[in-house]
């Protein structure tokens, strides 16, 4: 990319011609032009013969100088010609002023069009990276993003090639324009030093621009598959791993001979950048995929050798559900951390792009400035989120762990602790559309683990609110409770939410099945709520339901001196 300010000033003198005298712009190029080139030149020599509205450039300053004489100051929407003659729309502010008695004019040229292309670069930017982050697959996602390249440029085709693991042929990415049968002709091609624009930049790691693939020599064993189909140029970026790697090349195709423009390069060098972020999410991704299905190959050999050694079927179940336990707790994990270390690879390369900015010792802008804590912000925010879900999904497995030798016996308030549990709840969830009633009177006391007994109704009151109420503007959760006998009690967390299939209530209590993922939900709410509950509290848990009836879970506990719970006396 070049050096080429976006805000450039000049000084002219208020005559006829308005010859340049100087600029203000420091060792910057205006309009590629080095500033000591443009002392003496006239103005008009950096515009277009005509203005886009067909006016004369020359004539048209003439007219823009008598009116500044008249004014003082003037604004005006003007197009000027870079050296290598690409029209640039900017936002021209003019200042008469006057130093030593003679008339000068100060000249503020804004680049609007090179502004907008960098809004442009950073939306496609955020867009992608979106898609990544959401675990779109890798071919829409290089469709995409060749599609957002190609908008900006007329008459562009884009490609990306992956490199194949071996270091040495190459795969189809993308490349949605391009004629099928030369995309096809590309799968499996080799890379090398004379290999086309592709094929030398992911082999030599460097930027290759051809101008004409008809004379140049990197393109003497491809051009006949290329020139058919009308393509006269290519530049090609190969695309970074993590570790600076080569997996891959971006590339630009043109139906005429030409060179890149510096916006082009800028977009080249953006589009690399993104699609290596794709392409080492979805290989990562990947690697998890195979890990997982591994670890899941191997629980389930080993979970078949030992349901073959054991002769009950209570330890063979119990060792089926550890196997599926393992399987999950894997997939669960997967993508929370997955997601953060997308997150972190974000900051990180942007951290080292904005440490070269800041060591190549060029002035930093507000709105780069701007941008760079806009990104680190929504990546650390990124990072947090994942990693606070993740550790949600270790808490919860934890408590799978959790045995009767640890319960600690303390009185306390039934009505206490439900409020207690509902508060933990909405200490994470925004949504206040979901109003707890609690029937229990106060000063039912109990004597038993309050810890434990709070925990299942957190899950059961959290899961109401998760699945009860997805298409609902609002609705109530109820807690009641009555003594079934002198040794058995039973609490009822009752909603009149969307209600559940039959099909779901038989399968609610089994770990990690959620008709919510995506969405906050584990699957291990009810698993652990009935795991507490048969096992620490020695109860039971029963749920009813039926769609747009809502829902009720009922939780019972014995009452004896030597169960988990007592009424205190």
């Amino acid at each position: 990319m070049d050096d080429m300010t976006h805000v450039a000033i000049l000084l002219v003198k208020a005559a006829p011609d308005l010859p340049i005298i100087g600029t203000a712009s420091g060792r910057a190029k205006v309009l590629g032009y080095d500033p000591q080139a443009l002392a003496g030149m006239p103005l008009s020599l950096l515009c277009p013969l005509r203005q886009p509205d067909g006016r004369p450039s020359a004539e048209t300053l003439e007219g823009v100088l008598a009116q500044l004489q008249l004014a003082g100051s003037l604004s005006l929407p003007w197009q000027f010609q870079t050296r290598a003659g690409e029209g640039r729309h900017h936002e021209l502010h003019l200042t008469l002023t006057e130093r030593d008695g003679e008339s000068q004019i100060a000249v503020c040229m804004v680049d609007v069009s090179r502004m907008q292309f960098e809004e442009v670069l950073n939306r496609a930017k955020n867009e992608l990276l979106e898609m990544v982050a959401t675990g779109q697959p890798l071919p829409p996602v290089l469709a995409r993003l060749t599609a957002l390249i190609e908008s900006q440029f007329e008459g562009l085709y884009c490609t990306v090639l992956l490199l194949d693991l071996d270091g040495r042929h190459v795969h189809v990415g993308a490349g949605p324009r391009m004629p099928t049968a030369y995309m096809q002709a590309l799968e499996g091609a080799e890379i090398g030093p004379t290999a086309g624009s592709c094929g030398t930049a992911m082999h030599d790691d460097r930027l290759v621009v051809v101008d004409d693939i008809g004379t140049h020599p990197l393109w003497a064993a491809y051009r006949d598959l290329a020139l058919p189909y009308g393509f006269k140029a290519c530049w090609s970026a190969p695309i970074h791993g993590p570790q600076k790697q080569v997996i891959g090349s971006f590339a630009m195709y043109y139906r005429e001979v030409r060179r890149p423009s510096a916006d082009e390069l800028a977009a080249l060098n953006t589009a690399s950048h993104l699609a290596g972020i794709a392409i080492d999410q979805e290989r990562r991704t990947e690697e998890r995929r195979r890990a997982a299905q591994w670890l899941e190959e191997q629980v389930q050999a080993r979970t078949a050798e030992l349901l073959a050694a054991q002769d009950e079927l209570v330890n063979s179940r119990k060792l089926a559900a550890l196997g599926q336990l393992v399987a999950g707790i894997a997939h669960e994990l997967n993508t929370p951390l997955g997601n953060a270390l997308l997150g972190s690879t974000s900051l990180r390369d942007g951290s080292r792009q904005f440490a070269d900015r800041m060591a190549s010792g060029a002035p930093l802008k507000r709105q780069e400035l701007a941008d760079w804590i806009a990104h680190t912000g929504s990546g650390a925010e990124l990072v947090q989120q994942n990693v606070e879900r993740a550790l949600r999904l270790v808490s919860r497995f934890r408590q799978l762990t959790e045995n009767s030798d640890r319960a600690q016996r303390t009185r306390f308030d039934l009505r206490c602790a439900v409020l207690q549990a509902w508060a933990r709840v909405q200490s994470h969830r925004t949504d206040p559309r979901v109003q707890l009633a609690c029937d229990l009177p106060e000063g039912f006391l109990l004597d038993g683990d309050a810890e434990v007994l709070q925990q299942v109704l957190e899950q059961l009151l959290e899961n109401a609110c998760v699945h009860g109420f997805r298409d609902r503007a609002a609705g109530h959760v109820r807690v009641s409770g009555r003594r079934a006998s002198a040794s058995r009690l039973v609490l009822e967390v009752r909603d009149d939410g969307v209600g559940m299939p039959a099909t779901d209530v038989a399968r609610a209590f089994e770990p990690f099945f959620s008709t919510s993922f995506g969405q906050g939900g584990s699957g291990l709410g009810l698993f652990v709520a009935h795991s507490f509950a048969t096992g620490l509290l020695g109860g039971s848990l029963q749920l009813e339901s039926e769609p747009g009836k809502g829902t009720v879970v009922r939780l019972e506990l014995p009452l004896q001196a030597n169960a988990a719970l007592a009424l205190a006396a």
